[in-house]
């Protein structure tokens, strides 16, 4: 096998592993989304004067019920957008792949070397 060609399939590797980590990523920021969500909606029947808690740490502190609501939904916001942004990268990621394995299936077939 041509050097060039057992290089785009380390490449191709690589993109594979990168692949697998952004999906990891994701699957546990989704995980973490649904459980803010699941914590804002038991906030929902809470009254200001109830007393919550919140972890800090090791530790259980006495919050203020409007303000761990506010946090929680700014964290929802924020890990909803690192959803977004490593989607569109899995996207590409996955693009990249299929190009590349396009390329080397094509060199492999016709002996020619792949480009990029």
């Amino acid at each position: 096998m041509p050097p060039q060609i057992q290089q785009q399939i380390i490449r191709m590797q690589q993109l594979q592993q990168s692949l697998e980590l952004l999906v990891s990523q994701r699957t546990q920021l989704e995980i973490q989304l649904r459980e803010t969500e699941a914590a804002l909606k038991e906030l929902e029947d809470v009254k200001a004067e109830d007393v919550v808690y919140k972890i800090v740490g090791p530790l259980l502190v006495k919050a203020d019920p409007n303000k761990v609501k506010e946090e929680l939904e700014d964290l929802k916001v924020s890990v909803d957008t690192r959803i977004k942004t490593l989607k569109r990268q899995e996207e590409r990621t996955r693009q990249q792949l299929e190009e590349m394995r396009e390329k080397i299936q094509a060199a492999l077939q016709g002996g020619v070397s792949p480009a990029g």
